[in-house]
């Protein structure tokens, strides 16, 4: 399940025309992380996808995260399915308040260890359906035997003994508190704007909490406010861009470089392909689904920066363009020529550099740049070198050097 759950999301990241869902789905994988390599986890994850964050993740937070506490894969991955009634497993509890809603406590403030407890016990009951009822096996269910019907106090407020509502309450008070607000804020504007978003762009985070206050958690709003500001459009010339994670850089390299979709094989089994990515993904230390602990992949550019990942996206792109001697083999796809794009108009050396570059970067080269590329292609013989005169697979590497510089790197 896992592989599959790897390759599909893939596919939906290069081929679905609702991009931003798709950048969205990653950011609620990352931000509810759930990691494969445990147990029942490994089966559960797949509906988790489907149910919990593929359904909300253009919702209302708390639908999500209402889901989320509901989630046989979130319950087993921490522990929630263990705490019980006298024996209460504080590993959700602690989570849905430091990772999921309020952030990390400093001082006491915004929860206390107390607050964790109390939080713990609501939960207690909260399950899922295994065992021998197949059917319904990895429903959520609430077993009120497990249940502590003790009155709780979390945040201040009391939260009486009544079962399954207990929960629900605990929810509501996470998301209506200042400090989840400014959480998701937090998180929302790193994703898309810089990763210093505190420090660099503090009016917009708090624009986008006073969005997630007043419209209750509706993320379409919050997103709105963001990729309709100023700072989003300024990111990469004020604040320096955003390097591509691995995960982000994958799907990039893949739609960019117009790969048709009936070349995109699905099917695990047998598939170079798909073998070529997941080493890459590894090599690069992000494979998707798999970070350990659940704080999620971290979302800035420092933890992706290493030499070893960096060589494995510049011998990605070579494999992907066909370049020979690329580490993994010569081609990523059988039968795929990505040089084979270049519409026929572009008869020159200039006119090819111009396609690709507007095609992979949707933006200019540098004069120096763009100068060096045409001299690599042309052997020093200028943009006006009819592109037919040149040696095979040189336009192929041209292409290459285009996804492996770091106007493609950087976003």
């Amino acid at each position: 399940p896992h592989a599959e759950l790897i390759i599909g999301s893939l596919y939906r990241q290069v081929y679905s025309p609702r991009q931003l869902y798709e950048v969205m789905v990653e950011f609620w994988s990352d931000h509810f992380n759930i990691g494969m390599d445990n147990d029942d986890v490994r089966w559960l994850k797949t509906a988790d996808d489907r149910d919990v964050i593929r359904k909300h993740a253009l919702g209302k937070f708390k639908d999500l995260l209402t889901a989320s506490a509901q989630s046989a894969a979130m319950m087993r991955y921490l522990d929630n399915d263990v705490n019980t009634v006298g024996r209460p497993n504080e590993n959700y509890g602690r989570e849905i308040m430091e990772l999921h809603t309020l952030g990390a406590a400093v001082n006491g403030y915004p929860y206390t260890e107390t607050d964790v407890k109390q939080v713990a016990k609501c939960f207690t009951g909260w399950n899922w359906v295994r065992g021998q009822t197949a059917a319904r096996w990895g429903e959520f269910e609430f077993v009120t035997n497990l249940h502590d019907n003790s009155v709780k106090s979390v945040l201040g407020q009391t939260v009486p003994g009544s079962g399954k509502s207990e929960g629900h309450l605990v929810i509501d008070i996470l998301c209506k508190h200042p400090a989840t607000a400014k959480y998701i804020a937090m998180k929302l504007v790193r994703r898309f704007v810089t990763d210093d978003p505190v420090g660099q762009v503090p009016q917009l985070v708090d624009r986008v909490a006073e969005t997630f206050t007043r419209t209750e958690g509706d993320i379409k709003e919050m997103l709105y406010v963001i990729l309709t500001s100023q700072e989003f459009g300024r990111s990469f010339g004020s604040y320096g861009g955003r390097l591509s994670r691995p995960t982000d850089y994958m799907a990039r390299i893949l739609r960019a470089s117009g790969l048709p979709e009936n070349q995109f094989t699905v099917k695990v089994a047998g598939n170079a392909m798909y073998n070529n990515i997941v080493r890459a993904y590894d090599a690069m230390g992000q494979r998707p689904f798999n970070w350990p602990t659940p704080d999620g992949y971290p979302d800035y550019k420092e933890a992706w920066g290493s030499s070893v990942g960096m060589l494995t996206r510049w011998n990605f792109g070579l494999q992907l363009c066909g370049v020979g001697g690329a580490r993994g083999g010569a081609s990523l796809v059988g039968g795929f020529d990505i040089a084979t794009q270049t519409p026929a108009s572009a008869t020159t050396v200039g006119q090819a550099v111009d396609f690709w570059v507007d095609r992979v970067l949707h933006r200019a080269l540098l004069a120096e740049d763009r100068q060096a590329l045409v001299d690599y292609l042309s052997d020093g013989r200028g943009e006006g070198t009819a592109l037919g005169s040149l040696p095979a697979g040189r336009l192929q590497s041209g292409i290459a050097l285009i996804f492996d510089s770091s106007y493609f790197q950087w976003r």
